[in-house]
């Protein structure tokens, strides 16, 4: 039988799913998905490692708690900190909500019934009280793996659009180049600085990406006319079918157009503020 973290791999490529669209939605760090599907466990202490693999498994449809389990069971931990229901005997707290709920039930014709209602509903106020603390604690424990893993970071890098072009930037370079590669084409995007981009595909609405030092970013298998509109190019190597593009590392916003035309080409503009 395989491994369980080989079967969600497994079940993960049966679906279509690739690795940068769970990035993409989790923004947890390509590098820690990679880890959970070879089973390099070590990689992460084990709360986070957790987080993790449940937010992978409900991305590619898996049962996350079943995930959960294998894990405990494959590195011989413990399921939950949370103490069993079933351990709760004789609590003053019980005993003072029985109390008052025995006097609001006073009326009812059976003792007995109205004890096991009473301790039913005192178990069930428990229970939700168990939940609230539960949530808060993963609330807490989830902000603590963004903020020292990276998996989804506050960034503030301004994310320009063509308005924001007109409005406040001039054109400083044009150039316009062939491109010694033909459609369909994949980019490859490795940032070794912070910046973001916008991408435009045919006629669809452009989408907003944002790239952090050191996570590779791919655009995959596209054949219309295409736009990238970048913060910045500093720091940023950019890859068009493995062909390099050259950039400058414009500390302005630069813009490619790529055009699938017979042959294709490529237009890169650069850009400056106002003065």
């Amino acid at each position: 039988m395989a491994t369980f973290y080989i079967e969600l791999k497994e079940l993960r490529k049966s679906k279509g799913i690739s690795l940068e669209q769970i990035h993409d939605r989790t923004k947890i760090n390509i590098r820690y998905l990679r880890a959970v599907e070879a089973g390099d466990f070590d990689i992460l202490p084990i709360p986070y490692l957790r987080l993790f693999l449940r937010a992978y498994a409900d991305e590619i449809g898996g049962n996350a708690d079943r995930a959960l389990e294998q894990l405990d069971s494959f590195l011989g931990t413990s399921a939950s900190p949370i103490s069993s229901m079933a351990s709760i005997k004789e609590d003053p707290i019980e005993d003072v909500e029985i109390t008052r709920l025995d006097q609001l039930m006073s009326g009812y014709p059976n003792q007995k019934t109205r004890q096991d209602l009473i301790k039913a509903g005192v178990l069930l106020i428990i229970f939700i009280f168990v939940i609230i603390i539960s949530q808060k604690i993963f609330n807490q424990e989830s902000s603590a793996v963004i903020s020292e893993y990276g998996a989804m970071l506050q960034n503030h890098t301004q994310i320009i659009s063509n308005e924001d072009l007109v409005s406040g930037y001039h054109q400083d370079q044009f150039s316009e180049e062939l491109l010694p590669t033909d459609p369909p084409f994949t980019i490859k995007l490795i940032p070794r600085k912070e910046t973001a981009f916008s991408f435009k595909n045919g006629v669809a609405n452009p989408i907003s990406y944002r790239l952090l030092p050191d996570v590779e970013k791919t655009l995959e298998k596209f054949k219309t006319r295409s736009e990238l509109l970048f913060t910045h190019t500093a720091g940023l190597s950019i890859f068009i079918n493995g062909y390099t593009i050259n950039t400058q590392g414009h500390q302005h916003p630069v813009k490619l157009t790529i055009k699938p035309t017979n042959p294709p080409s490529l237009v890169i503009q650069r850009y400056r503020p106002l003065q």
